[in-house]
Order: C-alpha cells, then structure tokens, then sequence
C-alpha cells in the first residue's frame, strides 16, 4: 500500500534509505509458466556519514546526496526512477473498523473515521489506506488499515532525491515493503500468522501479519546503533572498533566474552519491547497466534540472535534472505557478498518488487 503513487515505471529501482547506510535493488519481472519471477539488474550499498539521519530523519541533507547520487554511479542502474520507504515517529499506522457503505461512499467515510486515530492535523499529513476483508469482522463492518505520513518529513526525502537529479515514483512505508518483500521470496508464509521484525540502525519496524495482510505494525526508536553504543562505553572503544567487535570481527584486545554482556543486555531490552507489542496484538484480535518469527535487517546477522528470540518467545524463528526466490546471475553479481549482506536488503527488495510488481 504505498503512500502515494505516481506515473508507474518498469524501470523503478527501491532505495532503502537508512539510517547507517543506502541499499539498492533493481529487479526485471519475467514470466515463468503463469507465475511472475524477478531477476537482479543491479545492487548497491552505500554508507552514510554517522548521523546523517536519525530515527528515520534526515538531518545533512548534502551528505545524503552525494550518497544517493554515488549508489546510483556505483550500482551501474541505467535509471534515475526510485521507490523510497518511510517510518519512525512521523509514520502513523494504524488498523480500524468502520460500517460497510456503497463503493462510492467509502473513501469520504473512511478518511472521516481516521481522524480520531491520527496524532495530526489532516493539513500535516498524506493519508492513505488499504480495506482488508477478514473473517474475525462482522459482515456490516470493514477491516481498513490506515497509513499517515507528515507532509514535513516526505518533503525532506523528497528534496534530497530531487537534488541528487533522481525520480520519485513511489513512496511507501518501510514496514510494508518488508512485508512484500517476504511474501514474495517465502510462499509458506503467506497462509501464516507471521511476525517480522526488522532490525535497523536505529529504528526497528514490527510487522505482524495474517494471510498476508498487515493486522498490526509498530516502529521501535530502537536498532542496532544501541548495541553499538553500549559497547562503546563499556569497553571503551572508539566507534568503528565497536562496530566490528558488534559484527564479530576480531578487535585486538577485546576478547568475545567481553562483549557478550553488553549484546545480552541490549537484546533484553529490544526483547521487551517486542513482547509489548505481541501483547498488544494478542489484547486487539480475536486471533492472538504467531505462527513464525522473521528477522531481517543488520542485526539479523548478529551472533546467536536466532537462539536469543527462539528461547524467549518459544516460536520458530528464521533470519530472511529476500534474494530467497530472485534470480541472480552470478557472473554479474558477488554472491559471497549477497548470502553476508542479504538480510540488510530487505526493505530495498520490497520497494523493487513494489515498482516492478503487482504487490499492494
């Protein structure tokens, strides 16, 4: 469900424009019997100055600029046509139910029934939604997921792509292309009561999803720059060495059983949050399950994160790799590079599948 749609490409790349680094994915549809497939064109990776954004906010815009424009060079991508996702504080989603009217009368109704539940004025902010239809609703009423971004934060992604001399064509939440992006590499998952959780820099997007429709999605102002930080201090480590002792690379002086405490006690508390969402959930619906946790984003390839979530919530838990179901031709592509990294694609790959595909 993107926040706003404009001229449809088949050339669209998706741009994860995160908080610790750019990731690009251009895919090429092509058809396979019935089904449509995805091909790889072009992948890219570009690091951001420290604090160049934060929490999803943009705050040196000339260092995201010479980021994006240097991803585009890099990635050798023959478009300047992107998709870009949005969350953090300024991101509003939320899951309502209103009366079932006439087709001609919803969209007025629905946008009405929003404004209670959305923290600005509709001045502030775009609004879209998307109507589900549920079993666990009463046949006079509809499921309606509600998205609202600030006009503010939008207009701030929107200048620095501008200003790189790229094309905005699709803007969507992170949380939905991390979901897209799923369902489109795991077929299993598409039946299933499944939680996502995407471990970013500094923003980590929950996704709990039915039949693979969203039915609840919270970000966290929580990521991987806690652990980083954490380690920092307690080691005393500047920020590069903290980085690298966090990815279980070698540090000379710093011994791994030094570092575990400091992982552990940072895992504890993004595990607290991730237990007060699934109680919310489970408060909210008349169906509580989850059937599966998925972990994605650079965190995911932290040591020992699967066993970590695995013995706490007692659900099967599996890092995702969104090139699961892509072809990749591996005289074009570093595959070593891609089976490391994949996690960390996971919001480019559905802003790519979002461009090029039919995915909501």
């Amino acid at each position: 469900m993107p926040v706003l749609d404009f001229i449809k490409s088949k050339k669209v790349i998706g741009l994860d424009i995160g908080s610790f680094a750019l990731k690009l994915v251009e895919l090429k549809p092509k058809k396979k019997g019935k089904e449509t497939v995805y091909e790889l064109v072009s992948l890219g990776y570009e690091p951001v100055p420290y604090q160049s954004i934060v929490e999803g906010s943009i705050m040196d815009s000339t260092a995201v600029v010479d980021a994006i424009q240097h991803i585009f060079y890099e990635s050798k991508t023959k478009t300047n046509k992107l998709s870009f996702g949005v969350s953090g504080s300024s991101v509003i989603v939320k899951r309502i139910e209103v009366q079932r009217l006439s087709p001609s009368e919803m969209h007025e109704h629905i946008l009405w029934e929003a404004r209670p539940h959305i923290p600005f004025t509709p001045e502030e902010v775009n609004i879209d939604y998307e109507i589900i239809e549920s079993d666990d609703v009463h046949p006079e009423r509809v499921g309606v997921i509600l998205a609202a971004v600030k006009k503010e934060k939008l207009n701030d992604y929107l200048n620095v792509i501008a200003i790189a001399d790229k094309a905005s064509h699709i803007i969507d939440l992170e949380s939905f292309a991390i979901l897209n992006s799923v369902l489109a590499n795991y077929e299993m998952y598409q039946q299933r009561c499944i939680a996502i959780i995407n471990i970013g820099a500094s923003i980590s997007n929950v996704i709990i999803a039915r039949s693979g429709h969203p039915v609840f999605v919270r970000d966290i102002a929580f990521g991987g720059n806690q652990f980083t930080d954490l380690i920092q201090k307690e080691l005393n480590l500047k920020y590069e060495k903290a980085e690298s002792v966090k990815k279980g690379r070698q540090v000379e002086g710093v011994s791994p059983a030094a570092v575990k405490p400091a992982i552990n006690l940072v895992f504890n508390e993004l595990k607290n949050e991730i237990s007060k969402t699934f109680e919310f959930h489970r408060s909210n619906t008349t169906e509580g399950r989850i059937d599966n946790i998925l972990i994605s984003g650079g965190t995911a390839n932290l040591e020992s994160i699967v066993d970590f979530f695995s013995q706490e919530f007692d659900i099967p838990v599996e890092v995702v790799n969104p090139f699961n179901n892509i072809d990749i031709n591996p005289k074009k592509f570093d595959l070593e590079f891609i089976k490391d990294m994949a996690p960390v694609f996971n919001v480019a790959m559905g802003l790519a599948i979002r461009a090029v595909g039919d995915f909501k």
